[in-house]
């Protein structure tokens, strides 16, 4: 109660603990078919809150999980294939099916019932399906679901190494039974096209896609989609073009797209909120062996406003990087956000491989 917030005239307090036990048997059949089952099991104990606004009792929740994953992988290499627009020095394509089925039947205690410690959070991405990836503990609930997934990867030879020339993964989930549940983020009335409380799932998520493409060595370009295929139309599109000639500078724009999903004083609970239409730049300079600096900006292009400025200088210490940030940030609602951020980043243990802090364009603050 004394380290988190609470509202006034709250003041209580809760323990929980968690333990999570699962075996899995990998078999490869056929020499080329990996089958994984699963079965996993968990238990989760509530203590009786305490203090000013208590509501809850001591409790305990038991959740059984099962499941299994189907993959494999085939290739096909065509080493004749040059061509030095593209630069490729032979092609071998590489494709990876996946299918993975969950089932977790009802808990002893539904989410709605239980002290939300770890609630789920609202994502643009497609969320884990599998114990402990989702770590949402007090979300979890009864599960019938598929997700599907393939991977295609297309490589080829520069400079001696093998280079990925494109990346392709798409996944999708096929809820088998669909729920209702005031826990859940992602439903929809499909009638009314608007979100809400208490509707049910539908039977397909929407369809993931990452899609990267590096026709040459210092060009780069990523797609990352979200499309709703229940309703025929794209929630959410990320577009960038990196150009990195060199480890000198690299300068990454890009275009973030976001449908909004408030309907009448109803807003979608997917995290989408009122949408972006935003245009991006991330430069990055080293100014030499000890210094180099960054820019980070995004522009909304609905009412012509910098929403996000974020300026970096970087220092070399042999073992370790440090950054010192500057920013501001407008989000057109109440005051400006003004950011000032120091860090420090141990090169023997990255956050990001080498030269991938300069055009990681969600890195804002020099980490």
């Amino acid at each position: 109660a004394e380290t988190n917030f609470a509202p006034a005239g709250l003041n209580y307090e809760a323990a929980r603990a968690d333990t999570y036990h699962q075996l899995t048997l990998p078999v490869t059949m056929f020499g080329w078919l990996n089958f994984i089952p699963r079965v996993g099991g968990r238990a989760t104990y509530y203590s009786e809150a305490t203090g000013t606004g208590a509501t809850t009792d001591a409790n305990t929740r038991t959740v059984l999980n099962t499941g299994a994953e189907l993959t494999f992988k085939a290739s096909q290499t065509w080493p004749g294939i040059r061509n030095q627009l593209l630069d490729l020095d032979g092609v071998r394509h590489i494709i990876e099916p996946s299918v993975n089925y969950v089932y977790v039947p009802k808990p002893s205690n539904r989410p709605k019932d239980l002290p939300q410690f770890d609630y789920e959070l609202p994502s643009l991405r497609m969320l884990p399906l599998e114990f402990t990836d989702y770590n949402s503990i007090d979300s979890i609930d009864s599960e019938n679901v598929i997700r599907f997934g393939l991977k295609n990867k297309l490589q080829t030879k520069r400079d001696g190494q093998v280079d990925d020339f494109l990346r392709w993964e798409v996944f999708t989930d096929w809820r088998l039974q669909t729920r209702t549940n005031q826990m859940d983020f992602g439903e929809r009335r499909v009638e009314t096209n608007t979100v809400t409380l208490g509707a049910r799932q539908n039977t397909f998520s929407d369809l993931y896609s990452d899609f990267t493409l590096k026709p040459r060595s210092w060009l780069r370009l990523d797609s990352q989609t979200r499309f709703d295929v229940n309703v025929g139309q794209w929630r959410m599109l990320l577009h960038t073009v990196t150009l990195a000639p060199n480890d000198t500078w690299s300068w990454t724009v890009g275009h973030f797209y976001l449908r909004s999903q408030i309907g009448t004083n109803v807003i979608d609970r997917t995290g989408l909120g009122e949408g972006n239409n935003l245009i991006t730049s991330s430069l990055f300079y080293r100014l030499n062996e000890n210094w180099g600096v960054r820019a980070n900006h995004h522009f909304d292009a609905r009412n012509g406003r910098m929403q996000e400025q974020f300026y970096t200088l970087y220092r070399d210490l042999r073992s370790w990087t440090a950054a010192l940030t500057a920013g501001v940030r407008d989000n057109g609602v109440g005051p400006k956000d003004y950011t000032i951020a120091f860090t420090f980043s141990l090169k023997a243990s990255p956050k990001f491989p080498v030269g991938g802090d300069t055009v990681n364009h969600l890195s804002l603050l020099g980490r």
